[in-house]
């Protein structure tokens, strides 16, 4: 049940990988430097979330019964105080991290996102132009080129003797229900290096955003018969879905790739998704 066939945008097929061809830089605030944008259209079953085993050791991702203690998302100042310290806490619990780290969260709506935390603590609305809104590419937040150096180093911290560097994204539907337009995610396991595609992002978001000016690496994600999709539906906002961005242990293999969709068998009358979005970066002994 709620098994759905619907489209994703991925990286062009015959363009080039991470094996024939170096990253590729772009800067948000400069939309021409991206050059010409393609994208290919394909027709993707994105399976029921809900009826599998899943773990952040497996699929890289799990689904949780996790009610926060905010009730309104859109206090950021509250967000700050009492739910980084929650997504720290469990992110501890769940990886054993000695050491963990989150500065920023976004807040997705149609069209638009909206940042809080970041170098400032501030509040800033960005639009499309800038990342926000549903992000319907297929993609992976992080790299194996991703260094943790200059993204501490916006915020004072050095990086802390670990074995491990994990980070987990949480991610949470606070509309009253999430039904059109959900987060569909990869089994890490299915995923490729030679269906990615690296770019480094300068300018993503606010200039409070802590990957602003240091740029953040990404894999553009090209489609793959051997692809296994998911999605849980009708999240409420007592559920938070965490997958992995990051593994120092390996990018492919362990980390997931995701996109929003457009689900064929939503209810027309539901609302909106909104949800927020918190990274936790994770040093483990």
């Amino acid at each position: 049940m709620y098994e759905v066939t619907t489209q994703i945008a991925y990286f062009p097929t015959a363009g080039p990988d991470i094996t024939t061809a170096p990253p590729f830089a772009y800067d948000m605030r400069d939309p021409a430097s991206r050059g010409e944008s393609e994208s290919e259209i394909k027709s993707t079953q994105i399976h029921n979330g809900r009826d599998i085993q899943t773990s952040l050791a497996s699929t890289g991702f799990v689904l949780l019964d996790e009610p926060s203690g905010v009730i309104d998302f859109l206090d950021h100042e509250r967000v700050v105080d009492k739910y980084y310290a929650e997504c720290k806490s469990l992110a501890q619990e769940l990886t054993g991290a000695s050491t963990v780290f989150t500065y920023d969260h976004l807040v997705r709506e149609p069209g638009r996102q909206i940042a809080g935390g970041g170098t400032d603590g501030s509040v800033h609305v960005t639009g499309e132009e800038q990342g926000g809104g549903y992000i319907g590419f297929a993609h992976m937040d992080y790299t194996d080129n991703t260094g943790w150096k200059d993204y501490l180093a916006v915020h004072a911290q050095e990086v802390p003797s670990a074995s491990r560097v994990v980070c987990l994204n949480f991610w949470r539907g606070i509309s009253r229900v999430v039904d059109d337009h959900p987060l569909a995610v990869c089994d890490a396991r299915t995923i490729r290096a030679t269906d990615l595609f690296e770019t480094k992002i300068f300018g993503y978001g606010p200039p409070s955003y802590s990957w602003h000016d240091v740029g953040i690496e990404t894999y553009s994600v090209k489609h793959s018969a051997s692809h296994k999709w998911y999605y849980f539906p009708k999240m409420t906002p007592n559920e938070v879905l965490i997958f992995k961005t990051y593994d120092s242990e390996g990018v492919i293999g362990n980390a997931c790739a995701h996109a929003a969709f457009t689900n064929p068998v939503a209810d027309p009358a539901g609302p909106q998704r909104r949800s927020i979005e918190l990274r936790v970066l994770c040093f483990i002994d």
